[in-house]
């Protein structure tokens, strides 16, 4: 028994000695079981692999030898440095840069070092060929093959295909020494291939950090007046029948939404193929590392709210608020039906929950919604108001017409000799 005790003290203290230090820095997940289920397809690289989660699917190693031509353009285009002082950069860094994944890496310091190196020159370059077309060379094998661009972004933008956005600034700056302030910025070229407008912006974890802050509309998140359990169970087309008037908001912040006399405005989204995999890997990431303080989950949740039916998604359709790129109405509602599925929301932070506040005070008001159906039976055509008017007009003047009668009969009766018999 001593032995065995022993060995197992020994086995323990070992495990505990290896046991890394949980780090402040580390922001790049895995997805969990629970929501890669759902849609696996839409966390699964299509074309490149950046970063260590899929370095070995095998469907990714065609871009393995364009990631070497984009290094040599690089090195090309920095005389400055040679490729032993890259190394050495990312080999000083390698320590920080581990603790940014969520998972321990199994890779030697060759091989991570490598990695780094080839998938940032490869970002990099990307990144310069589209902001300088000029740079783009004859036979380039993504610029010059229709759709691999995009097929690139959608891939960047995935919570699990992503380098430390820090390590990219520092070989960026080191290969590029800024001449002048009109001279781009990594931030810059990486706006531009986002098409993003100019920002500035401090402390980017990585690109699915930096496209989550750029949605965070300002100014930041106020504080939910009550911590009550959240409870909005409206759709689109109950407001509607209750007579809220749905806008396209011209806002350039697509969270920003708006209830106010009756008006619920809403930015434009547009609805492709590629959509949902954005929406879902940027939700992964706020469940894992901003699950107090989520944004793009309540923006989706309520769009979940409000879309249940392909009527509630023709309503906002009519609007110009969803413009819809997919085959219908019906793919557009099971996708925010699916979409919410398995997410664990923090209602008591809900950052529309006044919005949803005043939509039920609306909603449920009795006579709000008399009115709307009324207005919405009998006025919903210029023929209809017409015939109403008609009816109305035609009603009166018999009700006079009969006031008339009846009046005339009781003064002839009055003048009769039999009057007062009759009375």
């Amino acid at each position: 028994m001593g032995d065995l005790t022993n060995q197992l003290e020994a086995s323990l203290k070992s495990k505990l000695d290896e046991l890394p230090p949980l780090s402040s820095y580390c922001c790049i997940y895995k997805v969990p079981e629970n929501l890669r289920t759902i849609n696996e397809a839409a966390y699964r690289p299509w074309v490149v692999s950046i970063g260590p989660f899929h370095r070995k699917d095998e469907r990714l190693h065609r871009m393995e030898e364009q990631k070497l031509r984009y290094l040599l353009s690089f090195m090309n285009r920095c005389q400055n440095q040679n490729l032993g002082s890259y190394i050495e950069l990312i080999k000083e860094q390698e320590v920080v840069i581990r603790q940014f994944y969520a998972e321990k890496i199994e890779l030697s310091s060759y091989e991570f070092t490598e990695m780094v190196l080839l998938d940032s020159a490869f970002t990099i370059e990307v990144f310069l060929r589209n902001y300088f077309p000029q740079l783009v060379e004859e036979n380039d094998q993504i610029f010059h093959r229709p759709g691999m661009v995009v097929e690139v972004s959608r891939d960047m933008k995935l919570i699990e295909n992503q380098l430390p956005f820090f390590i990219l600034e520092l070989l960026y700056d080191s290969a590029f020494k800024r001449e002048s302030e009109s001279s781009p910025s990594l931030l810059d070229i990486t706006c531009k291939f986002f098409s993003l407008p100019p920002v500035t912006m401090s402390g980017i974890k990585h690109f699915v950090d930096f496209l989550r802050t750029s949605l965070i509309p300002l100014p930041p998140r106020p504080k939910p007046e009550n911590k009550q359990k959240l409870h909005f169970h409206i759709t689109a087309t109950d407001l509607h029948e209750a007579g809220v008037k749905f806008v396209a908001s011209k806002s350039r912040s697509l969270l920003d939404i708006e209830f106010t006399k009756g008006t619920l405005k809403i930015p434009p989204l547009n609805l492709e193929d590629i959509t949902e995999s954005f929406f879902r890997n940027l939700m992964v990431f706020e469940q894992c590392h901003y699950y107090f303080d989520s944004y793009i989950i309540d923006y989706i949740t309520l769009l979940h709210f409000l879309i249940n039916t392909p009527e509630d998604v023709e309503i906002l359709v009519q609007k110009g608020i969803i413009k819809n790129w997919l085959a219908n109405n019906v793919e557009v509602s099971n996708l925010f039906n699916s979409m919410f599925r398995q997410i664990k929301l923090a209602d008591s932070n809900f950052y529309y929950s006044t919005l949803c506040q005043k939509l039920n005070e609306y909603y449920y008001t009795p006579w709000r919604r008399q009115r709307a159906i009324l207005k919405q039976k009998y006025f919903n055509h210029p023929w209809a108001v017409i015939s109403f008017i008609y009816a109305t007009v035609l009603l009166l003047l018999t009700i006079i017409q009969v006031t008339c009668g009846v009046t005339s009969n009781i003064r002839t009766t009055s003048g009769s000799p039999y009057g007062e018999y009759l009375l």
